[in-house]
């Protein structure tokens, strides 16, 4: 029998305690690790991971980072992919992205692909570095039917070293019927090519048929894209096309290319500065109304081929084929092409109380031109000069897409602007202070939230605010106190980094604000734009 020293012994007890140490180390790691991805809703507790066939509803409870291939693949009707604010990364590269055409989105990796399923949601999710984001691929025997994608963020897909016309996007529809796009952020997507299906735009719809209807695409913010905001090719019919903010794209904004894009609703979008056209109409018997279509700039920036980068406003573009249309109290001005332009050949278009400066081939009815001339423009930095001369202050973060479309209202203008990040640790007692305002002016807890303008007098304004609006507060107050007295305000930093699109439309909760100065409190103890916006 071997005797062991006291001194191997407890080298021995040592090399037990680490074994032991290591093990349970790894069971807390696989325990710790289960449901990880995205977990099924199931009794079956399965864990949706990079690659996998999701056959049952599912939520996120962690970012996910996938090697080439697909990020989900959806495999039955009916579920719901649930982000809860998590973000799914690809490994796209040039070749992954080659060769996909209009109809076979699949051929290029995917965050989330969908062949043919219907009754889908997927919510609560960012996705970037794919060759697209989101695809949903029916065909002309199956279309994707009620399909929803809504509170996601779109960015950072495609690939401009391709070598073909590759069609590519943030967003991929082709074959869908009654699906809906709302409430998400899809922006800097890119690609490659000038043809008709080439890869860059925000949201490329490619209908497939006119008996595939229904189709919404509203309230989302759409921005910085290659190519167009949204743009959609073969036979888009009864559409609804509503409330988007479409700026900064570099082939258009909202773009229905086809000679059958027929029976489609455009109303209530901020089409504006975009290179190209603001809204592009290639088809017949379509309603254009409400829209704010300011500021579009002519150029290519997609190539030379580029037919819709004139910067017109609204443009009936299609010769002997853009007839019919319906053009209702548009605001359409300061654009470098013609505000309302009608290409020769085309007959039909019609409408009444627009606000213009100049048409071609379009008048209102019963006038010359538009109904409305378009008021003078006003000065970013006059106006933002002037605020901080009497005093007014805004309140806001740079993670609120709110308070960056605020921002861009004044271009670099705001620089002039008393502005409080309340994202930022050196500001808390000034935000704290804001909400204390509110409250004391009357307003609900819940009611308080960013952006927000406190004028000189301590008047809250809460939400979002065009120039005219700013523009009005500002001469209200001059004429009630023509010599104010500048107020002290505290001095901010500037951060960006935006994310999630806030439920409110207009501003972000006090409770989000206070989420904000938490994370950033945590962050320190452990160590986008278009000049002219309106409206």
């Amino acid at each position: 029998m071997t005797v062991l020293s006291t001194s191997t012994a407890k080298r021995g007890r040592g090399v037990v305690f680490v074994l032991a140490t290591a093990a349970a180390i790894v069971l807390i790691f696989f325990a710790g690790s289960a449901h990880a991805g995205c977990a099924g809703a199931g009794e079956s507790g399965k864990d949706y991971g990079c690659g996998d066939v999701v056959t049952e509803s599912c939520t996120f409870n962690e970012d996910l980072s996938c090697p080439p291939g697909h990020g989900l693949i959806i495999g039955t009707d009916g579920i719901i992919i649930d982000g809860a604010g998590h973000k799914i990364t690809g490994s796209e590269t040039a070749d992954a992205c080659e060769w996909v055409t209009a109809e076979t989105p699949e051929k290029g990796y995917c965050g989330i692909l969908n062949k043919g399923y219907d009754n889908v949601v997927i919510k609560n999710l960012e996705i970037e570095n794919f060759c697209t984001g989101i695809a949903f691929q029916g065909s002309g025997q199956n279309p994707v039917v009620n399909c929803t994608i809504t509170n996601c963020e779109i960015h950072d897909n495609g690939n401009a070293t391709c070598s073909s016309d590759t069609s590519i996007h943030g967003i991929h529809l082709c074959y869908v019927s009654e699906c809906t796009i709302s409430n998400s952020r899809i922006h800097h997507n890119t690609g490659a090519g000038d043809s008709c299906e080439a890869g860059g735009n925000g949201i490329f719809l490619y209908a497939g048929s006119e008996a595939f209807t229904n189709n919404t695409i509203t309230k989302n913010e759409i921005y910085d894209n290659r190519k167009s905001g949204f743009f959609t090719k073969m036979k888009l019919h009864h559409a609804r096309i509503t409330d988007n903010h479409v700026y900064g794209n570099g082939q258009g904004g909202i773009v229905l290319r086809c000679r059958m894009s027929n029976y489609n609703l455009i109303e209530g979008n901020n089409a504006s500065c975009n290179y190209g056209d603001g809204i592009f109409i290639g088809g017949e018997n379509n309603t254009i109304r409400n829209n704010v279509v300011r500021n579009n700039i002519a150029g290519f920036k997609i190539g030379p081929r580029d037919v819709i980068g004139d910067g017109d406003g609204i443009d009936m573009g299609r010769s002997q084929e853009s007839n019919n249309n319906s053009l209702i109290a548009n605001e359409v001005c300061g654009n470098e092409g013609v505000d309302i332009e009608v290409v020769e050949g085309c007959i039909g278009n019609h409408g009444r109380d627009n606000t213009c400066d100049t048409t071609t081939n379009y008048n209102d009815e019963g006038t010359e031109g538009c109904s409305n001339a378009c008021p003078e423009e006003i000065n970013a930095e006059e106006l933002a000069k002037e605020l901080t001369e009497q005093g007014w202050v805004m309140y806001g973060t740079d993670r609120c897409p709110f308070c960056i479309k605020q921002k861009a209202e004044f271009g670099d203008a705001f620089k002039y602007i008393n502005y409080v990040n309340c994202g930022l640790e050196e500001n808390r007692q000034a935000c704290e202070d804001f909400v204390r305002t509110c409250k004391e002016a009357g307003i609900k807890e819940e009611d308080i939230g960013i952006p927000a303008w406190i004028s000189p007098n301590g008047t809250p304004y809460i939400g979002y605010h065009d120039l005219v609006k700013l523009s009005n507060l500002a001469s209200e107050y001059r004429a009630a106190q023509p010599a104010p007295a500048p107020t002290p305000t505290p001095t901010a930093t500037a951060t960006s980094s935006p994310i999630s699109t806030p439920a409110t439309p207009g501003f972000e909760s006090v409770l989000t604000v206070i989420a904000v100065i938490i994370v950033t409190l945590s962050f320190f103890s452990r160590e986008r734009t278009c000049a002219k916006k309106e409206k």
